[in-house]
């Protein structure tokens, strides 16, 4: 008979040992839990961690994301402590190229909204015509920069057949460039960039860089607040002056009035003389077959032989490639017979032919530009107006960055940049965060 003794001890005994086999499947249950999650964490490692560098990620569970068009999936990525740091957006846009599916990963930071990586999800199955190059190079420009952004200037439809469009006679397909010779009062040096293919220009990139290398371009300076022009930031408004060039293929239809503003481009106030000028250059370059790389190899010599020195050793070429120097001390460089004063070509080339003399005319040979226009105070055509742009549904007054995009390539270009606005357009609803 037991004694009340070894009742209790009895009794403790099965207490230890009910707790010691609740404690082993706790533990058990525990252990596999973070099986679970350690596998679960190494799966979103590999496929995030080139997007956004973060120690775990997470799901969002937000009823926002199943309604919204293009996202499939949002994670959150966190530090060592919890912290959240930014967000991998799995975004799906339509390949304009062949209607097909492209799927992306777009990583966000989440304190300064910069683009931390673009990357192809693991859900795309590869039909789409954008490369692992078209990405790279994409992600090369925008990483660092703060979203959304917009990218070079292009046509209202990249789909509108030319022969419909108006263009200029004897253009020659390239890469052609031009720059002021001498810095305005804060240092800049003007240039445009455009690029002709199949007679019609296809993109323009206005900008300007400093004589001082330490200073960002203008278009960045604008965007950064260093730069203050009236109305739109200066970026912007470079951006709709580009995009109306593309549509009507002509700087006469710009409308540029006798102070150097145009009334006809909404959105637009700072003085395009600048703008004008050097695209009829880029224009004459090209009817003239005086592409980009001739422009900078003949600068090039201009200054070499100037200081009759090594181009190399006189560090005028900055990060980006360009030759910055301005001339205005050497105000005869460029003069030419009778005080001709002459451009970088016709420096060169000593080609003084007058090739702007062709007639603007329709793609499919109809009547002259001519016909259709008045000149009072500038060139109009018409009632047009053109309104403030905006790029996948978003402001220019929202736009914070700008890239080049893909030299050939602007379907692809404008793909993946749609997909870094989706993302930005979600996180901004999700977060309720503000341009």
């Amino acid at each position: 008979m037991l004694d009340r003794k070894s009742i209790i001890r009895f009794s403790v005994e099965a207490l230890l040992m009910a707790a010691v086999s609740v404690l082993v499947l706790i533990l058990g249950i525990f252990a596999t839990n973070s099986s679970e999650y350690r596998r679960l964490q190494s799966g979103y490692f590999e496929e995030f961690n080139s997007v956004l560098d973060a120690y775990s990620y997470q799901p969002v569970q937000s009823s926002l994301i199943y309604g919204y068009n293009g996202i499939t999936g949002v994670y959150e990525g966190s530090d060592i402590n919890g912290n959240p740091i930014g967000f991998v957006v799995e975004v799906e846009v339509t390949d304009r190229m062949t209607g097909n599916p492209l799927c992306l990963l777009v990583g966000i930071d989440y304190n300064t909204s910069q683009l931390t990586g673009i990357g192809r999800s693991s859900k795309d199955d590869g039909s789409s015509s954008i490369t692992d190059e078209d990405i790279a190079a994409i992600e090369a420009q925008a990483v660092g920069l703060p979203v959304p952004m917009a990218y070079g200037a292009e046509a209202d439809s990249l789909n509108q057949d030319t022969s419909d469009q108006l263009r200029l006679q004897g253009l020659n397909d390239g890469v052609y460039y031009a720059q002021t010779l001498t810095a305005d009062r804060s240092g800049y040096i003007d240039y445009v960039e455009m690029n002709i293919e199949n007679g019609m220009i296809t993109t323009v990139q206005w900008d300007a860089f400093n004589v001082d290398m330490n200073i960002k371009n203008r278009r960045q300076s604008s965007l950064d607040g260093v730069y203050e022009v009236s109305g739109l930031n200066w970026a912007s408004q470079s951006y709709i002056l580009c995009h109306a060039l593309m549509d009507v293929q002509n700087p006469d239809l710009l409308a540029m009035k006798s102070d150097g503003t145009t009334d006809i481009i909404e959105g637009v106030t700072v003085n395009i003389r600048i703008f004008c000028n050097l695209c009829i250059e880029c224009i004459e370059n090209s009817r003239a077959g005086f592409d980009k790389d001739m422009y900078n190899a003949g600068l090039q010599q201009i200054v070499d032989d100037l200081f009759a020195a090594s181009f190399e050793t006189l560090g005028v070429v900055n990060d980006d490639g360009f030759i910055v120097f301005s001339f205005e001390d050497y105000p005869g460089v460029f003069l030419g017979e009778d005080g001709i004063q002459l451009n970088v070509r016709q420096k060169i080339t000593g080609d003084m032919t007058d090739y702007s003399d062709f007639d603007s005319s329709e793609a499919d040979g109809g009547e002259d530009f001519a016909d259709n226009i008045s000149a009072e105070d500038g060139v109009r055509t018409g009632d047009t107006s053109y309104e403030a742009d905006s790029i996948d549904g978003l402001p220019m007054t929202e736009i914070n960055s700008y890239i080049d995009g893909i030299d050939g390539r602007l379907r692809q270009t404008s793909d993946i940049v749609t997909a870094i606005n989706t993302a930005y357009k979600f996180l901004k609803d999700y977060l309720n965060w503000m341009a």
